[in-house]
């Protein structure tokens, strides 16, 4: 008995003009789908020349300022440590911080000032002045800080302040030796300054009671004057 075989059909043929088509289509989706993706932090081209720019100003300031560590009054680069450190004060909000702060500058500019007497003593108008100055932003913050409420806070002010008193005067008497003449009288009134400022006078007490001298007014009554 013959078996009846299936009919053989032909081999289907791709057009040319369909795999034209298809090949066309695949090759559009695929430029979208490869495409990258916008990131919610990507900048804008127009910006990317600016924050570029910005960078490097940052990096160039970040440099500058680190030369400038060690730079003395005088120097081409101490404007930029002042700066910098002018900043540093101005973001300091806290009384007692800012205080204390101002204590290290100024205890910063006597080191330069010391300095300037050995390397060049010239420049010691200039150091002078710039120790006296900090001296006197550090004594207006420590009135500050005296002024405050809190008990505690104004017998930390005056510790620190007498303190620092002390040890400046120590190196200033050194200083003044190394200095002509001409300066040394400078550098003692800044010392009768200092002292004028930071140390309270006999009768101004530690906790800042009563007195003169950026103290706490006392709060008590005058007393009557007696009739006659």
């Amino acid at each position: 008995m013959n078996e009846r075989r299936p009919p053989v059909l032909e081999r289907p043929v791709m057009r040319e003009q369909f795999r034209k088509e298809l090949r066309g289509r695949l090759m559009s989706e695929a430029a979208v789908v490869l495409a990258p993706r916008p990131s919610w932090f990507s900048f804008p081209a127009i910006l990317r020349p600016a924050f570029a720019a910005a960078a490097i100003l940052v990096l160039v300031l970040a440099g500058a300022t680190s030369a400038a560590a060690s730079s003395l009054p005088g120097d081409a680069l101490y404007v930029v440590k002042r700066t910098s450190e002018d900043v540093q004060v101005a973001l300091t909000f806290d009384g007692v911080a800012r205080m204390e702060l101002l204590a290290r500058l100024a205890d910063r500019r006597l080191d330069e000032l010391a300095e300037i007497a050995k390397q060049r003593p010239s420049s010691a108008p200039t150091a002078t002045q710039e120790y006296a100055d900090a001296v006197e932003r550090f004594a207006n913050a420590l009135d500050d800080v005296r002024n405050a409420d809190s008990e505690d806070k104004r017998n930390a002010a005056q510790a620190l302040a007498e303190a620092a008193q002390e040890k400046h005067k120590a190196v200033l008497d050194a200083v003044k030796g190394q200095l002509p003449e001409v300066d040394q009288s400078e550098v003692q009134k800044v010392i009768d300054r200092e002292q004028e400022r930071t140390l309270p006078d006999e009768n101004h007490g530690r906790g800042g009671q009563g007195g003169t001298g950026g103290g706490r007014p006392s709060n008590l009554p005058p007393k009557p004057t007696p009739k006659r």
